[in-house]
């Protein structure tokens, strides 16, 4: 991904309600399923937000391949190491939880289930892993090209994919549905309009309206700490390695 790219989600991240939706989601989800102190690997950490947010709850380290990110990653006091995914090798078992949070999907994954193998590995016996990745092929668009999109999901070739490297899945799911119209809208109209552009849909909304999207994403987690949901712009998966 572009520097631009990450410097954009650095800048917003701990403001936009996409961003705090995702990452109240995942640390329910961590807080649920991890008894005890955690032992956290984020793969394709970016900026380090995550890292941030869960280095309260036990021990957490990140990687990724860009120097940038890694930059800023420092500047929020998280440990973060380069790495490029392909070729990572981890210590067997190290960790009893690992994310990885739009990472997957991207051009610069080579073979993603023998990514998702490598993971496994280091995952100890019982521990979890999450993920979450653009849905549906359909809504691809200018953003895609701005953060390099390889693929996009259905639950179908998500679960396919974690089966394949040996994962149980416990759960997958889509996410942001109650606002999947007006994203899926705004995605088509600007591939109809041919005024596609160059840039990603990373950008700060008026407060109000990320207030009311806040509001919105925080009342779909509370249904999604209960039940799944039908489509949404984003396939969020649980999985646990047996053995």
């Amino acid at each position: 991904m572009q520097d631009v790219e990450y410097e954009k989600m650095y800048g917003v991240e701990e403001r936009h309600w996409w961003y705090r939706t995702l990452h109240e989601l995942i640390l329910a989800t961590l807080r649920a399923n991890i008894p005890g102190n955690l032992r956290l690997f984020d793969a394709g950490c970016g900026t380090g937000r995550l890292l941030q947010l869960a280095k309260p709850l036990g021990e957490v380290v990140g990687c990724d391949r860009s120097p940038h990110a890694l930059a800023r990653c420092r500047s929020r006091g998280v440990e973060a190491f380069n790495a490029d995914l392909n070729a990572l090798t981890l210590e067997p078992g190290a960790y009893n939880a690992i994310t990885a949070i739009d990472v997957l999907y991207h051009g610069w994954i080579a073979d993603e289930v023998a990514v998702l193998r490598r993971l496994r590995e280091a995952l100890e016996p019982g521990g979890l892993l999450i993920l979450d990745d653009p849905a549906y092929e359909w809504l691809r668009g200018h953003h895609d090209r701005a953060v390099m999109t390889r693929r996009r999901y259905t639950l179908a070739t998500r679960r396919r994919l974690l089966e394949q490297a040996g994962f149980r899945v416990e759960r997958a799911t889509y996410r942001n549905a109650i606002l999947f119209p007006t994203i899926a809208a705004h995605r088509l109209l600007r591939r109809w309009s041919g005024r596609q552009g160059e840039a990603s849909d990373v950008w700060m909304p008026s407060a109000p309206l990320n207030a009311l999207c806040l509001a919105v994403g925080r009342l779909e987690n509370r249904w999604l700490n209960r039940a799944n949901l039908p489509f949404g712009s984003s396939v969020f998966a649980v999985a646990r390695r047996l053995s």
